[in-house]
């Protein structure tokens, strides 16, 4: 063992000395590297991965940036002398990658005690640019792995009654479980990466339609793609018993996939092979996998499930390269413009292959999320996801993927969620131990207002799946609407933990103390996570400081955003409107006025685009409030009503709800307000009295004995103990 660590650590020395006497060289690649060291890219790649837990191309480029931080404390250049001098041919594309890595800016590194290069070893040992300051970034795994620990031991014991024999016991559940992490390409090409995500996402959904495995989500495991963690620590953080390697490299026609199988209790490889194969074989590599491993798990492969997994999806390999390239777009991020780029690729695969059914599924998919997510709200978008849809359906009604995409076409389309319910219901029957059809399942019972049942298959859901952050997320959301604020706080804070980079993890967290009238905490949080910027975080910290009447320190918050636009499912508000309240608040009726003419134009003009959306019609309700206009006012907080309320959406109506008792309030209309107010406050939302009494918006009814009475009722009290 003793000899293997000397000969790796003379290895590395010997990598890292070509490095460092390459070091200005831009040029010097994953390529050069190999040739010098007499070794192929693919086995330098393999070596590395398994010293360091790095590829090549990222060693090299961490070395750069290391040997770069020391320049820069030592203040021996200005920052763009020292990019050209590690190598880095453009300045910019230096400060972006060293921002990345550190989570600052090359100008703020003296000001930062990041030290990671060992010169006595002549090696790297580098911080990951997640490791941030913030309070919540800094938690220690152990204390992740306990609080996930405690929710799954809770949660067991709610399924199996306290039985170990239950069906469902922690034994039975990490016996057959495993987790595929991000598959590693072996191509220098980054831009090929895609291929490799394709491959991963492949053999995942083929484990997936084994219904007697339990697998963790893709999108959990982008989150290790960077990891150095061991195999076992990966394991018990996931709650498996086997993790399946993947590495996968495309050259004209060839493929080379490999695939380890290990046993995250012993650390050991249980089965592992390595494909080089026609790329035309690539359907037939990913069913061999899938199978070979179910084998290993000693999983049934049922009839109609081996059929699933033997179907060829397509017999084109440039629409399936087309479709590969759909999946990566679709899955990069939430916005508009990946969404877009996705359904160009789709839309290629399904020209070139029209019968290529999980093409038009990935159509159907991006186009719904368009809709979903606010991008695109017109009935004429609502039928062409429809088509997609159809088209899909007609080529294989059977295929798990169509089934769920049509379950999520009737939830968030047609929000027929009896009919979506039937649909996941018959799958979650067909493949119990599918994490995302809980998820799906417990999604549709919320919005029915049917709070407990969400819970129950959230529960299970991430019982499935215990790194599933999306999963504490919307629990954490619905237990401050259960007004079980304690429980609340503890998912969301674990909703971090495990994925830090979520910004709606801290808006909602910072939003349940305003709501408990905890308003240091709330301030605390967004100032020791001031590195996330986005419209709607940069919006909650404008009103955590209206809270404390900082009214030009939330103006001043709002002005320096460069968005315009303040977008999510609550809401359609622009920066004008935002800045129209304020003043408004301050009495201010000059700059209120002006504010809220320009967001009476902006909004006037996406009605147009959009004229079925609620949440713009509550906008225009209160600034036509805010500017006198009575009658329009009234018509559109009683039009957003109509088309979003409690009875339609038990989750989104509580905001048009509460958007009609402003309206009413600035009109003069008190005794109104306060009757909605009170609705409110025995209704599950997101309204307290606490709430009630620090927002400075609600100061025209303070005198009012009716808002007292209201304010000071022990059956609204808030009792953080108990909650």
């Amino acid at each position: 063992m003793n000899t293997e660590q000397s000969m790796d650590q003379v290895f590395i020395k010997k990598v890292t000395h070509l490095i460092e006497d390459n070091l200005g060289n831009e040029q010097f690649s994953v390529k050069e590297l190999a040739k010098k060291l007499g070794m192929s890219r693919s086995n330098l790649h393999r070596k590395l991965q398994i010293i360091k837990g790095k590829s090549a191309s990222r060693y090299i480029r961490e070395y750069r940036l290391e040997k770069a931080m020391l320049m820069l404390k030592e203040d021996i250049a200005t920052s763009s002398e020292i990019a050209y001098r590690v190598g880095f041919g453009s300045p910019s594309y230096f400060s972006k990658c060293f921002h990345k890595f550190y989570g600052f800016p090359p100008g703020e590194a003296k000001y930062n005690n990041i030290v990671t290069f060992d010169s006595k070893n002549n090696s790297i040992d580098s911080v990951s640019h997640h490791q941030k300051s913030s309070i919540f970034r800094i938690v220690s795994i152990s204390t992740l792995v306990l609080t996930s620990l405690i929710v799954i031991s809770y949660l067991i014991n709610s399924y199996s009654g306290g039985n170990l024999t239950n069906k469902t016991t922690e034994s039975t559940l990490r016996d057959k479980s495993i987790a595929v992490l991000p598959c590693i390409s072996l191509s220098d090409e980054k831009e090929n990466q895609y291929f490799a995500d394709g491959q991963m996402d492949a053999i995942l959904n083929h484990l997936t339609k084994i219904s007697e495995l339990r697998v963790i989500s893709r999108t959990t495991m982008l989150g290790y793609r960077e990891s150095t963690k061991s195999i076992p620590k990966i394991a018990k953080e996931l709650g498996v018993k086997y993790v399946l390697e993947l590495s996968a490299q495309k050259s004209n026609q060839k493929v080379n996939i490999t695939a380890q199988l290990i046993d995250a209790d012993t650390d050991s490889h249980v089965w592992s092979n390595n494909y080089i194969r026609d790329l035309a074989d690539i359907f037939e590599i990913q069913t061999e996998i899938a199978k070979n491993v179910a084998k290993e798990l000693r999983a049934k492969i049922t009839p109609n499930e081996r059929a699933a997994l033997e179907l060829v999806p397509t017999s084109d390999l440039t629409a399936y390269d087309f479709y590969l390239k759909g999946l990566d777009y679709h899955n990069r991020s939430l916005q508009s413009e990946y969404f877009h780029y996705a359904i160009q690729m789709f839309q290629r695969s399904v020209e070139i292959d029209p019968d290529f059914t999980l093409a038009w599924v990935g159509l159907a998919s991006a186009s719904s999320n368009e809709y979903w997510f606010n991008f695109e709200g017109s009935e004429k978008h609502k039928k062409i996801i429809k088509k997609y849809l159809d088209k899909a359906i007609t080529l294989d009604p059977d295929l798990l993927e169509v089934k769920l995409e049509e379950g999520i076409y009737y939830y968030r389309t047609e929000l027929n969620y009896p009919k979506a319910i039937q649909i996941m219901e018959e799958l979650k029957n067909e493949y119990p131990n599918n994490y995302q059809l809980h998820a799906w399942l417990g999604f549709v019972y919320r919005r029915m207002g049917q709070f407990e049942k969400f819970k129950e298959y959230m529960d299970k859901s991430i019982l499935l799946n215990p790194s599933y952050w999306a999963g504490y997320f919307a629990t954490g959301e619905t237990l401050v609407m259960l007004r079980r604020y304690r429980e609340a706080e503890n998912y969301l804070k674990t909703a971090i933990e495990l994925n830090p980079a979520e910004s709606n993890n801290y808006i909602f967290l910072a939003r349940l103390y305003l709501i408990t009238g905890e308003i240091n905490k709330a301030q605390t949080l967004l100032n020791e996570n001031r590195n996330i910027s986005e419209p709607v975080i940069n919006m909650t910290r404008s009103n955590t400081e209206l809270m404390n009447r900082k009214y030009n320190l939330a103006i001043q918050i709002l002005e320096s955003s460069p968005d315009e636009l303040i977008v999510n499912h609550e809401g359609y508000l622009t920066k004008s409107l935002q800045l129209g309240l304020i003043y408004y608040e301050m009495l201010n009726e000059k700059q209120s006025n002006m504010n809220f003419q320009k967001a009476k134009k902006d909004l006037e003009e996406k009605l147009i685009e959009f004229p079925n959306d609620s949440r713009i019609y509550s906008s225009l309700g209160i600034v036509y409030a805010g500017l006198g206009m009575r009658k329009e006012s009234l018509d559109a907080g009683n039009r957003a009503l109509s088309l979003m309320n409690i009875s339609i959406d038990a989750l989104r109506g509580v905001y048009r709800e509460l958007d009609m008792a402003k309206i009413l309030m600035m009109l003069g209309n008190n005794d109104e307000a306060i009757e909605k107010l009170e609705f409110l406050l025995q209704q599950y939302s997101f309204l307290s009295v606490e709430l009630l009494k620090n927002d400075p918006f609600w100061d025209p009814l303070r005198k009012l004995d009716r808002f007292k009475t209201l304010i000071n009722n022990p059956k609204y009290r808030l009792n953080l103990a108990k909650n």
